[in-house]
């Protein structure tokens, strides 16, 4: 039973609120200085990506799925054997955006010019990226957790890492087109 979001939650919801909000003023950027919709659209889409991060950490919700999942599991008789279960699911989710992330980059990255367009790409990589780490969480198979908790954190690193890279990307995106407008 829960006793509510803990400390680091509510600071990883913080984070997400003032991503939100970078994502907010860059969207507003755009549209006041008349960048093609799509640069609006996009910087309106993460925005609400991670307005959903933090309502999902405030709520418990990503605790509340996992718990759901393995709560069926074990009405089923299964959970002893959910690694097999947790391998492909896994396995089929890292080839999926492995190959989206490398479509993505061949067919819309490498044409790219411009430092906006640069920081746009760099905060869509970086929100798939949480959205990855996000469904490695609820998976949960041990050998994935041993890598996001154990000593080196990986979870801390990417969660933080990449909303940090959005939150620049925003913030640079923002710069440039104020300054050449």
């Amino acid at each position: 039973m829960s006793t509510g979001p803990s400390m680091l939650s509510l600071m990883a919801s913080s984070l997400y609120a003032l991503v939100f909000l970078g994502c907010l003023v860059a969207a507003i950027a755009a549209s006041r200085t008349r960048q093609a919709p799509g640069h609006r659209w996009m910087w309106l889409a993460l925005a609400l990506f991670f307005a959903g991060l933090a309502a999902l950490r405030v709520l418990e919700i990503e605790e509340l799925v996992r718990d759901a999942i393995r709560q069926s599991m074990r009405n089923e008789g299964v959970y002893g054997e959910r690694g097999s279960a947790q391998r492909p699911i896994a396995a089929t989710l890292v080839v999926l955006v492995g190959a989206a992330g490398s479509l993505l980059l061949y067919r819309w990255c490498l044409p790219l010019r411009g430092r906006r367009n640069l920081a746009r790409m760099g905060a869509v990589l970086a929100a798939c990226a949480m959205l990855l780490l996000v469904a490695l969480r609820l998976i949960s198979l041990h050998p994935i957790d041993v890598l996001l908790y154990g000593p080196l954190k990986l979870n801390w690193i990417v969660d933080l890492g990449a909303s940090f890279l959005v939150l620049s990307s925003a913030i640079s995106y923002t710069r440039i087109v104020r300054r050449t407008s």
